[in-house]
């Protein structure tokens, strides 16, 4: 009877201990995948705004060499096409500023939604294996319980058959 109570306790804790592993593991996945995907996005961001400026840079460069094409024919004509090109470049350079900023707003957005399910999914997952320990563990106690009172009554009874016996021996020596 106790190598069974001692077999129900090792496979109880073992039953316990490969939940939590489990679900640690999965939590650990979780926020791998969290960190990729940051990782992913930054990067992402940071290439679109390094084309941006590539582009913005080409506008402005071409603006350039057409204004001092221009102004070897004519000076007020090149002045005219040199600001045009100064406004073109600026409306280019704010519009690369502000797509930028709302890409960069959109990633930080999408990798702080992640990050928040990334974190519900880990506390939900830890306890939900706290609550299946808690539960397991109270189950062995009520079986340990229950073991203990009926090891108890077989005592008892043991014992009372026991002292049975004994006094009816006693009788029969007594008898004799």
């Amino acid at each position: 009877m106790k190598k069974t109570l001692l077999a129900t306790l090792v496979l109880t804790s073992a039953l316990g201990l490969a939940a939590y592993d489990q679900a640690k593991e999965t939590a650990t996945q979780a926020k791998e995948a969290a960190a990729q995907t940051a990782t992913q996005a930054t990067e992402a961001v940071q290439n679109k705004a390094e084309e941006v400026k590539a582009a913005a840079n080409d506008v402005k460069d071409a603006a350039v060499q057409k204004a001092a094409e221009v102004k070897d024919t004519a000076v007020e004509k090149a002045a005219e096409v040199k600001d045009a090109a100064m406004q073109k470049a600026t409306e280019l350079k704010n519009a690369a500023a502000e797509k930028a900023a709302e890409m960069k707003d959109s990633a930080m957005d999408k990798v702080s939604s992640m990050t928040d399910a990334a974190k519900d999914k880990v506390s939900s997952m830890t306890d939900a294996a706290k609550e299946k320990m808690s539960s397991m563990a109270d189950a062995a106690k009520e079986k340990m319980s229950s073991m203990t009172e009926s090891a108890t009554n077989k005592a008892a009874e043991v014992k009372d058959a026991a002292a049975e016996k004994m006094d009816a021996a006693k009788e029969a020596v007594e008898s004799k």
